[in-house]
Parts: structure tokens; sequence; C-alpha cells
């Protein structure tokens, strides 16, 4: 049992010291897994979140009969304001091709360096006139 200690908390201070100075910066949020500012709007583990997210929302809350088949252009977005903090945002949006032929917007969120020991990221969206309860405002104005 003490070994198994060790080892973890070796595993731990091990992955602290491997982001380096990067970790310490305010700017690129801590983590290694730091890309450059807008590059994460197009990563595909980002896009199968959301579209994953969005069809397990479809089938066991709003029901409407359709999912995104896919999500198109996407791109940074200019945030109103300047977030001056120690986690890095990436505010998005790109254009999602729903099985039912609509096209709408989707704005999403990508904070970097949240998960467990600062590695890690979070992904938030809103998908423009399908947010009934008005989670993000009523114009998806909160990950914009």
């Amino acid at each position: 049992m003490q070994t198994l200690r060790s080892l973890v908390l070796a595993a731990i201070v091990g992955l602290f010291l491997a982001g380096g100075s990067q970790a310490a910066d305010p700017a690129h949020g801590g983590g290694a897994a730091y890309a450059p500012h807008g590059a994460a709007c197009a990563n595909s583990w980002v896009l199968g979140h959301i579209k994953g997210r969005f069809a397990s929302a479809e089938r066991h809350i709003w029901q409407h009969g359709f999912v995104m088949a896919s999500l198109e252009n996407p791109r940074i977005n200019s945030h109103p304001y300047a977030e001056p903090g120690l986690i890095r945002r990436d505010y998005c949006v790109a254009e999602a091709i729903m099985t039912n032929g609509d096209i709408r917007a989707v704005y999403y969120a990508i904070e970097h360096g949240v998960g467990f020991a600062g590695i890690g990221r979070y992904v938030d969206f809103c998908v423009l006139g399908l947010d009934p309860w008005h989670v993000h405002d009523g114009a998806c104005r909160t990950v914009r």
C-alpha cells in the first residue's frame, strides 16, 4: 500500500514538473496541452464532444427527432470583452448541419487547463434557437 501511494505521488509530481514554465504562465492557462489561440476550435475531439453531448441530450431530454450530422467551418469567435484571468478560454462558432436539414449556429467555449491537476479542458456549447431553458441566455450569449 505504501508503494502504491509513493507511485501515485511520484506520478502527480511528474505531471506538474512536465508542464515546465508553461504551467506557471497565466497566458497559457497551464498544462502541456496548450495550443495556439483558436487552434482548439477545429479540434476533432472538441467537435465530437459537442456532437455527442447534443445527441445524448436529444435522446434523453428534448426528443426533437434530429441530431447534428456534422459541424462545419469551426473558427474563433470574437468575444466582446477581454477576460483577465488564469483560465485560458477560446470562444468559437461553427455551423451545425442537422439530420433534418436545418443549419444552425453553434457557439462554444473551450476552457483550457481545468481538468484534474490542471490537465484537460472543458467544452460548453449552445445551439442557437435550441436552448429551451435559456441556460446560455436567449441568444447563447454566455458562450459567444
